[in-house]
């Protein structure tokens, strides 16, 4: 029998969509293959939260290129409490995180009640334990570590430290011990024992979780009776942090014996305060003034926005664009003639437009460069220093000497964006972790935006002449339309 060409039309279409149909949904599965075996995260959050820190994520790659892997055991919350839901989800999406960065670690989330013989079997006897293991060594993160309360009364909040704590705990295990820093004393150093703004004691947070510890050192007090002033042999590095009176000669033929013995050594002068002796054997001086520069951190006078030399150092500082906030900085120059068996290389420096000021005039509150008194040209905040071996390559001991003990302080190390990197690279390259160099931490919530003066010059026109300028014309359009009608 015949169909009719209605019939047979509507067949076809019929026919065509069905093809099509079944040619639709065969894309979307292979589109869906394709993306499920190639994933990509990005994260939207504020300030990227919800991923690791480029520190953890470099860590974790130094784990997955050594021998050993890594694991990772999460114990759960005391059930009922009134934040265990908050403690349990922000642990297992941190294991999740990790888990998808890197392959050589293995990750477990341990329900505390319901397997205890786990619990057990690990020495575990408390709810909300971290276990880290590499190998035969472990690092055991109490709940208190990765938790800290915020806050007072209703405003009171969680704050989830998990990510911090298990980083300290890899830079452990990779440094297989704790590691000492001294930080040498008895001339009026700048100290880490106390929380005031002029204190280190930030700056040892930051190195702990690099796996080493700061630790005093008196030269002269902590010596056996009658023995010669020395560092002692467990010191990854010396840390002099803006002497307020003079080293003595026993002292300083100490430091240059643990430098000679390849000790990394960290120089930190101020503007008028004594010169370690250290500083001169680098082939390094510090002239008479302080240094300014034209591009500067607003709206402050004294605070030069430095440049960064192509070094390991810095970097990551360079490409992330982060600035290094320095204050009332002492100049640095080479010695004449250079010392033949000593690299030194600029870490920090001005602009072109940049001098070392003497004393000379002050206008609207900030100084001015004037020829008679100034030294105009790029100058040198911080110094990079590698002894050479007969050769003439860098082989020997390490040290940096920085123009401005502040910029390591809790009063900057926080609020300059670069300075918590600047600073533990610095330790980092000295004591010879060269592959451990990255970017430190991440942006705050709370953001403290440095602006130069010319910056703020821009935003102060922006704001009362652009503005108003396109209002106006605006307001002018509008009315000038209006007419025409």
């Amino acid at each position: 029998m015949a169909l009719s060409r209605e019939l047979q039309r509507r067949m076809s279409h019929g026919a065509n969509a069905t093809v099509v149909t079944f040619c639709v949904l065969g894309i979307l599965f292979l589109l869906y293959g394709v993306a499920d075996r190639n994933r990509v995260r990005i994260d939207f959050s504020m300030d990227a939260v919800a991923g690791l820190q480029n520190d953890t994520l470099h860590k974790l790659a130094l784990i997955d290129s050594g021998d050993a892997a890594l694991r990772i055991t999460a114990f759960s919350a005391q059930q009922g409490k009134r934040d265990t839901y908050f403690k349990n989800r922000a642990l297992k999406d941190l294991l999740a995180e990790i888990d998808y960065a890197t392959a050589n670690v293995q990750c477990d989330y341990i329900d505390f009640d319901r397997d205890r013989l786990t619990a057990e079997s690990m020495g575990v006897n408390a709810y909300g334990t971290v276990v880290v293991q590499h190998g035969e060594d472990r690092v055991d993160i109490k709940d208190r570590a990765l938790f800290r309360r915020r806050g007072q009364g209703n405003a009171q909040r969680l704050e989830f430290l998990g990510e911090s704590a298990i980083a300290q705990a890899v830079g452990t295990l990779l440094n297989e011990q704790v590691r000492p820093i001294y930080v040498l004393t008895g001339h009026g150093e700048l100290s880490n024992q106390s929380a005031s703004t002029d204190s280190l004691s930030l700056l040892g947070g930051l190195l702990e979780r690099e796996g080493y510890t700061l630790r005093a050192l008196d030269l002269l007090r902590d010596q056996t009776e009658g023995a010669r002033p020395q560092v002692p042999d467990d010191a990854a590095a010396l840390l002099i942090a803006r002497p307020k009176v003079p080293i003595t000669t026993t002292e300083a033929e100490a430091i240059e014996q643990f430098a000679s013995n390849g000790g990394g050594l960290i120089v930190m002068v101020d503007v008028s305060s004594p010169v370690p002796d250290a500083v001169a054997r680098l082939g390094l001086e510090v002239p008479e003034g302080f240094v300014m520069d034209t591009l500067r951190v607003f709206p402050y006078d004294d605070r030069p926005v430095g440049v960064y030399p192509r070094h390991p150092i810095t970097t990551d500082l360079s490409e992330d664009g982060l600035v290094t906030v320095v204050a009332h900085v002492a100049p640095l120059r080479k010695t004449t003639p250079e010392q033949p068996d000593v690299q030194l290389q600029s870490l920090l420096r001005t602009s072109r437009k940049g001098w070392i000021e003497r004393g000379g005039e002050i206008q609207n509150g900030a100084a001015i460069f004037e020829q008679e008194h100034d030294v105009a040209g790029t100058i040198d905040m911080a110094f990079a220093a590698q002894r050479l071996n007969a050769n003439g390559q860098p082989a020997g001991a390490r040290a940096v000497v920085v123009g401005d003990a502040e910029a390591f302080t809790n009063t900057l190390i926080n609020e300059g964006p670069g300075n918590a990197t600047f600073a533990v690279n610095a330790f980092r390259w000295v004591i010879g972790d060269d592959d451990r160099l990255t970017t430190v931490g991440r942006p705050t919530r709370v953001r403290n935006v440095t602006l130069t003066e010319k910056d703020a010059k821009l935003l102060r026109w922006v704001s009362l002449g652009l503005g108003p300028t396109v209002i106006m014309l605006l307001g002018i359009a509008v009315g000038l339309t209006r007419r025409g009608r």
